[in-house]
């Protein structure tokens, strides 16, 4: 799911400067541009009124949806996604109208709406995690009864965006919200809305108030950490003083000394160029967990864990550790909350209802288990996140746990709202099963290892491949015909994963940069009982960087003399760039072809040509979009070897009569 979401709740994902742009907006396309999206809005609906083509229609309605999106309209951007399908306008429309289908919890029109998203990228089983993830999340709604949790919304809750509530004490909240009260002049352009401030709310009283501290300033602050005595805090601030083109978004620490907070300093994480947000602190106050972007990471935002380290008084913190690929994949993960050794996150990576959903995973022996989903009515199609437990209320009767979190599911009343829970003791079963002995687990366990190549020269795939590296942060798609889910590869490009018997699977390993590589492994025929109860399957899959603009050469593709005919020897290194095309079904290449120095130069030129245009004749005779295909005959411009024409080898000759292919930027 990464090509989606994380764009509100996270406080972030825009440069400030842009967002506060104050020279007078003429047309809803610049507003759009300067992503104002409030602003835009109407003047992009009056310019589609007036559109006659329509692509320019197709184009609006786009614009229109991305800034109903963004500014957390989900009805209305679903609205407009789907007149901008109708002009068959960009590539992503239908994944973005099938997204908001299942933040409105219209999971048979968004399954509908996966499967044309895929037919639309050439592949028609592109998006079956998320139709297999909208299958289930009907069946969650449907079992809403079942699931114990009694979900309320809590008074306070007005047209504002409130968001990520953290105990105070007993009676007291602290909420992130863009109330009217909020520190600063300005407006968020993005939202029309105030910039994101920390408030006080009383839960008995039902009032909300700005709380009291020097840290609320005039840019974004929120998601709030206090310590165990609530005289120190950990929050995150989005903006600086300082006027630059980007300001990142940081966590900063201050502390209380009697009634006075401490002017907040930046907790140094390591490089200050990338995005930390949502800090946690553990109860004994050495390990604070949060969500970081690093580039070497997993996906979009990754959870990660810092280290206390007390020396002579100073303090500071280790260098962040990923928290590895049972919690973290290639979405987003983010809002942690610790309990003890179990831990609560959101995200939209792993399979759920829409947007962001709530988990929980244990720590057992030193390693974490699979993360659960708490499934309706904890989530939603929504984003549901903020997720904090109330050890501080007594339980009222027949609960197990009770808490708060925040939502923008649908009946809300702001963009964000905050709920409570309780979740129920569960009913004494009817009859117990009495167990002699423990039953043996009988299990097909698959062992992954991904790699990537690395060439003699780096940077150049065409000077030979020198060894190949354990590559972390690929995201590895297991399916059958029954079931899909993704898991990412380790920090050392491991990956484990249960199988079911007598099913065969497909293996998709993706990683943003690089071509996507398949495998297929079968449980068929691999018999289990309890002098044998488990087996380990192996497989390698091995990924290779893409050059962008760099030609790489296809080799065996010879042609016969003054003949631009595709010979049988050279369809092998043809059909395999097909596969690595319907693969990759975003990709767009040229296709080249070069000749040497013998012959005429406008000669060469047109032989060329006539070569390059039938190695594209052959891709779309065999399925490949010729909108994604382009051709180039070069002639001798372009030497491989530069050599006196007289005085070249029949290798050297040889070697630069070659053809080629490169991979053009999007």
């Amino acid at each position: 799911m990464k090509e989606f979401k994380i764009a509100f709740v996270t406080i972030l994902m825009v440069s400030l400067t842009a967002c506060t742009y104050t020279e007078r907006i003429k047309d809803g396309k610049t507003a759009y541009a300067r992503k104002q999206f409030k602003v835009a809005i109407p003047m992009l609906e009056d310019e589609f009124n007036k559109a006659k083509d329509s692509q320019i229609k197709g184009e609006t309605a786009y614009m229109l949806g991305e800034s109903y999106r963004r500014t957390h309209q989900i009805q209305s951007a679903s609205d407009w996604y789907k007149r901008a399908q109708t002009q068959r306008y960009a590539k992503d429309t239908d994944l973005k109208y099938a997204r908001m289908l299942q933040q409105l919890q219209d999971y048979d029109e968004a399954r509908r709406a996966f499967q044309s998203a895929g037919r639309y990228a050439g592949n028609v089983r592109l998006y079956q995690e998320e139709m297999i993830a909208c299958q289930k999340a009907k069946k969650w709604l449907s079992e809403t009864k079942q699931n114990l949790y009694k979900v309320t919304s809590l008074g306070t809750n007005n047209a504002a965006t409130d968001f990520s509530p953290v105990l105070y004490n007993a009676d007291q909240l602290i909420i992130t919200s863009d109330r009217a009260e909020s520190e600063g002049k300005e407006n968020y352009k993005w939202t029309g809305e105030k910039f994101f401030d920390l408030y006080l709310l009383n839960l008995k009283a039902e009032t909300v108030e700005r709380f009291d501290a020097p840290f609320n300033q005039s840019f974004h602050q929120g998601a709030p950490s206090f310590g165990k005595d609530q005289t120190s805090v950990f929050f995150t601030q989005c903006g600086s003083e300082e006027k630059i083109a980007v300001d990142y978004c940081q966590i900063m620490f201050s502390q209380k000394n009697g009634d006075t907070w401490s002017k907040p300093t930046v907790v140094d994480l390591g490089n200050e160029a990338q995005n930390y947000i949502h800090p946690v602190l553990s109860e004994d106050g050495k390990m604070l967990v949060f969500a970081c972007n690093k580039e070497k990471g997993f996906g979009g935002y990754d959870l990660y864990y810092s280290i206390k380290m007390e020396a002579g008084g100073d303090v500071k913190w280790s260098e962040p550790i990923n928290l590895g690929n049972k919690i973290n994949t290639d979405g987003n993960e983010v809002f942690p909350f610790l309990d003890k050794d179990t831990l609560y996150f959101s995200s939209d990576g792993h399979i759920g209802m829409g947007g962001l959903d709530v988990f929980r995973v244990e720590k057992k022996a030193h390693k974490w288990q699979t993360p659960q989903n708490l499934k309706a009515p904890m989530n939603s199609g929504g984003d549901d996140f903020g997720f904090i437990l109330d050890r501080l209320n007594p339980l009222p009767e027949g609960s197990i746990q009770q808490g708060y979190f925040s939502s923008n599911r649908i009946g809300g009343r702001g963009s964000d709202d905050i709920y409570t829970f309780q979740q129920q003791i569960p009913p004494p079963a009817d009859t117990l099963i009495p167990v002699d002995t423990p039953k043996i687990m009988l299990a097909i366990n698959l062992d992954g290892l991904v790699k990537e190549k690395l060439f003699n020269e780096a940077g150049n795939p065409n000077s030979g491949l020198s060894a190949y590296a354990n590559l972390m942060g690929a995201s590895v798609q297991v399916s059958s015909k029954d079931t899909a889910f993704t898991i990412g590869s380790d920090v050392d490009g491991t990956f484990f994963i249960r199988l079911d018997t007598a099913t065969d699977y497909n293996l998709t390993a993706t990683k943003p940069g690089y071509f996507t590589q398949v495998a297929r492994i079968s449980t068929k025929g691999i018999v289990l009982n309890e002098a044998h109860p488990d087996t380990t399957l192996q497989v390698e899959m091995i990924l290779e960087k893409i050059f962008t603009n760099q030609e790489i050469v296809l080799e065996n593709i010879y042609y016969d003399l003054d003949k631009a005919v595709i010979r049988e020897s050279a369809k092998p290194a043809l059909d395999e760039l097909i596969v690595l095309l319907k693969r990759n079904p975003t990709l767009n290449i040229q296709l080249s072809s070069h000749t040497d120095c013998q012959g005429g130069t406008g000669y060469n030129e047109k032989l060329s040509q006539r070569r390059a245009d039938a190695a594209v004749q052959y891709l779309i005779q065999n399925s490949i979009n010729p909108d994604r295909l382009t051709s180039k005959g070069y002639g001798e411009s372009i030497l491989a070897v530069s050599c006196k024409c007289s005085d070249c080898t029949e290798d050297e000759h040889q070697r630069n009569r070659r053809t080629t292919f490169l991979v053009l930027e999007e």
